[in-house]
This record gives C-alpha cells, sequence and structure tokens, in this order.
C-alpha cells in the first residue's frame, strides 16, 4: 500500500491536510466516508473529472477492494486513506475545505451499547458542518428506516443544515455496492440531501 500514489498514507503528513497538494489539479473535493468496495467513487469521478474525491474507508478488507478496483487504471482525480473518519474531519481536514460529504450505508450498530460506533450522530453532522464550505452539500443514505429517521431529525434539529430535495432520477444518485445488494434484495432504500447552512457559530 505504500507505493500505491492515489493511496495517502497518514504517517506521510501532518494536520491539517493540504488537498490542493494531494491532488495534480486543484479543483473542488467531494469526501465520501465509508467508501468502502469503491463502487461510488468509480462513478464519480468519471462522471465529474473537474472535482477531486478524497474517499475514507476504516476497514481493512474493504479498503483492498477499493484499491484494487482503481489498480489498473486510477483516476488523477481520486485519492484513498484508510483511517478514522471522525479523526479525519475532525483534525486533518481544514475549515470549509471540501463541497460535499457523503455517507451511504453505514452500519446501524442497533445494540444500544454500540450506539457509540454509529457514524450517524451529532458529532458527525457538527464535523461535517465544520469541513464543508459555504452552501456545501451533505447526502447521506440508509436501507435501515429507523437509523435514519434518526439521522434526519437529529441533522434538521441540528440548525446546521437545511434539507434539499434529491430527486430518486437525479443524476447524482449514483449505486453503491450495499444500494446494489439490499436493492436486488427488495430492500427499500432512503436518502436524504442537505445544504450547509450559516450556523457559523455552531462549529467547532
Amino acid at each position: 500500500m505504500a507505493e500505491v500514489p492515489f493511496v495517502l498514507q497518514p504517517a506521510d503528513f501532518r494536520p491539517p491536510l493540504r488537498l490542493d497538494e494531494i491532488f495534480p489539479v486543484p479543483g473542488p473535493c467531494e469526501l465520501e466516508i465509508g467508501c468502502g468496495k469503491g463502487l461510488y467513487l468509480e462513478q464519480a469521478v468519471r462522471l465529474e473529472p473537474g472535482k477531486n474525491f478524497l474517499g475514507v474507508e476504516r476497514a481493512e478488507k474493504y479498503f483492498r477492494h477499493a484499491v484494487r478496483r482503481f489498480w489498473d487504471d486510477p483516476p488523477p482525480n481520486l485519492r484513498l486513506v484508510q483511517t478514522d473518519a471522525f479523526d479525519l474531519l475532525s483534525r486533518w481536514l481544514p475549515a470549509g475545505s471540501v463541497c460535499a460529504v457523503h455517507v451511504y450505508f453505514p452500519d446501524p450498530w442497533p445494540k444500544v451499547r454500540h450506539a457509540k460506533r454509529r457514524l450517524f450522530q451529532p458529532q458527525l453532522y457538527r464535523l461535517a458542518h465544520r469541513v464543508l464550505r459555504p452552501e456545501g452539500i451533505l447526502r447521506i443514505g440508509s436501507d435501515v428506516e429507523p437509523y435514519f429517521g434518526t439521522a434526519v431529525r437529529e441533522i434538521a434539529q441540528s440548525g446546521l443544515f437545511e434539507r434539499t430535495d434529491w430527486p430518486d432520477d437525479a443524476p447524482d444518485r449514483l449505486a453503491t455496492n450495499y444500494a446494489v445488494k439490499y436493492a436486488e434484495q427488495g430492500r427499500r432504500l432512503h436518502y436524504a440531501k442537505f445544504r450547509r447552512a450559516a450556523a457559523d457559530g455552531l462549529q467547532g
């Protein structure tokens, strides 16, 4: 992994991470948290070649799948990093450095004792607001309705974002590996899109 050019090695950098230094062509950057096997990113980097994309995944087995996906033909506007998303958001990414944050189909960790492991939680929304530029976009998806519903309510109550329309046929509604899997199983998929509100006093 240390020799793969599109894979970032945290040991090679010091926070904050300068996005204009890790991509060959400067441009707006989108972040996918929990990029899994990389299907969403594979579509996104080609759909919007004028943007840069950073994928973060903590689980090694999924991260290696993503690396293999891009091994033979790595897009210049893609970088992957294996690390904890909350650490990346709080220490590594500068405030206002990305134009969109994507979080799709994270593990709901349904047991109460595992609640701290959930990605959908108020800390994530505060940190996403911090790293997003003004009018930046937060997109989420889940196949677990109670988990998704709680996330939507918490985001609305935070005052950090305003929900916007996101039709099913929108060109930026791209599939992930889990979306494909769950759709084939007949599960209902839930999505929501939010625009960053100018709640600067709540950043942190």
